[in-house]
């Protein structure tokens, strides 16, 4: 068995259960993991001077619970206006708008002096919805229609 036969490159055909229960299964690696370097992070926040910060705001600072409790709410209140505010500023302001450039027509004689091949081709190439051109190093470019490019992969592989 090759080890791109157990890869998933569609995974919208996986069945929901299985994906969920991959999904979940990551979700707990992911988190024992994590747990893995909250010693380390303890470390760097002791280091850092968390410890103190907190000892000093939240320890000595107690007897103040309902009042502390009603501050940090408002605050979050307050803090999730602010930011409905500026979600409703934004979609006022670029709703709608479509503030990239359209590209500029190219003309064929352009196209066909660019690429070094005849006006006819270019031509076909601007009306192409596909097309495979190989440029080999000090050539010309060389086109194929895609029947040509898909026989020659397939005969190739």
């Amino acid at each position: 068995m090759k080890a791109e036969a157990i890869l998933i490159h569609r995974p919208e055909r996986q069945h929901p259960a299985r994906r969920a229960l991959f999904t979940t299964a990551t979700l707990v690696a992911w988190m024992a993991w994590m747990a893995l370097w909250l010693p380390l992070a303890t470390l760097v926040a002791w280091a850092l001077g968390f410890r103190v910060g907190y000892v000093e705001v939240v320890v000595r600072e107690h007897g103040h619970g309902g009042h502390d409790l009603a501050t940090l709410l408002a605050l979050a209140l307050a803090c999730g206006f602010v930011m409905a505010v500026w979600a409703s500023y934004n979609y006022l302001r670029f709703a709608g708008v479509d503030r990239r450039r359209h590209a500029r027509s190219v003309e064929r004689r352009a196209i066909a002096t660019a690429l070094g091949v005849h006006q006819a081709t270019a031509t076909w190439m601007q009306h192409a919805p596909r097309m495979v051109l190989e440029f080999p190093e000090g050539e010309q470019v060389v086109h194929r229609m895609e029947t040509d490019a898909v026989a020659q992969r397939l005969a190739a592989g």
